[in-house]
């Protein structure tokens, strides 16, 4: 019964204030962006090209519920890669403009974000780039620092760049890096605490392959609230959890409860969360607050985590 009635406060507050979807809007799922058209009825046709290959779905309002939608197919005969049925909530508040998609289960699993830029490669990186930013350090000792388009190595500043292919993200960070620990292209891996980088090299096709060289582990030494702190202060779409393995998905999800002094029953989480120097307990669970941005990015990842060994 307390799961269900999180449940329904949650879509309580996110259907409160729902407005409607402007025509030539555009949304983003962190990897292709689609322009809204409205249509008769109160329907929205969201269309997005890839590869030379049109992708739309369609939106049809719900009665009775505002600001909620059913996915169908486009009056076109173009792609849809979205599933029929499922349900679409706009919601507008707390400075969030985005559409929440429920499956037959009204399981929140991914997001749509409104934005104003129409360059998909441009936020493609920006979101990857978000998961990987931070302070680390290296087996020997060596301190690096991952920023938007440059790393400290060592004391020495280099030029970084994630590579993509037609605008959509390789998983591959190139860094020019000559004469520091950290040179060439490298496959980025997320593990618990940290990423691991694999040296990589491509063939006579451009296709990437791992080089028979040691992988290099970066152990993250975020200053502030470590290695997960993006999920408390940075909306997520869906995907990119597909990222991270089920033990450190779980990880984060208690990352934005232990950040607003959740009090942990797991024996493993309270011994985990007590070690954090910024880690402070409620007096009680009562007390612990989430933003509507905190109690989506739980429910995304919940989410992974139900589906994770399936989609294995």
């Amino acid at each position: 019964m307390k799961r269900i009635a999180i449940i329904f406060l949650l879509l309580s507050a996110l259907t409160a204030g729902a407005q409607y979807i402007e025509q030539g809007s555009l949304w983003y799922n962190s990897a292709l962006i689609y322009g809204a058209t409205q249509l008769d009825g109160g329907k929205v046709l969201l269309r997005a090209t890839a590869e030379g290959e049109d992708i739309e779905f369609m939106l049809v309002p719900v009665k009775g519920e505002a600001g909620t939608y059913s996915i169908t197919q486009g009056p076109n005969d173009a792609m849809m890669v979205e599933e029929e049925g499922h349900t679409v909530r706009l919601i507008q508040q707390e400075d969030l403009n985005i559409l929440c998609f429920y499956d037959s289960k009204d399981a929140l699993y991914k997001l749509m974000t409104c934005t104003r830029e129409d360059d998909t490669q441009k936020l493609n990186v920006e979101n990857w780039m978000t998961l990987i930013r931070g302070d680390y350090t290296m087996a020997d000792g060596t301190r690096v620092t991952i920023d938007w388009n440059k790393a400290l190595v060592g004391g020495t500043y280099v030029p970084i760049e994630a590579k993509t292919f037609d605008g959509f993200i390789t998983g591959i960070l190139s860094i020019d890096g000559e004469g520091t620990p950290l040179n060439g292209n490298m496959e980025v891996q997320f593990i618990k605490g940290g990423l691991c980088l694999y040296p990589v090299g491509y063939d006579d096709f451009e296709f990437p392959h791992r080089l028979l060289v040691d992988s290099i582990p970066l152990t993250s030494t975020n200053s502030n609230y470590g290695c997960y702190d993006y999920v408390c202060n940075t909306l997520l779409h869906g995907s990119e959890l597909n990222y991270y393995d089920k033990p450190t998905l779980r990880l984060m999800r208690n990352f934005i409860l232990a950040r607003r002094g959740y009090v942990f029953q797991s024996k493993d989480l309270k011994e985990y969360f007590e070690k954090q120097p910024w880690y402070r307990p409620a007096d009680s669970n009562d007390d612990v607050q989430l933003s509507l941005l905190e109690r989506l990015n739980i429910e995304l990842i919940k989410y992974r985590e139900a589906t994770y060994d399936n989609e294995i």
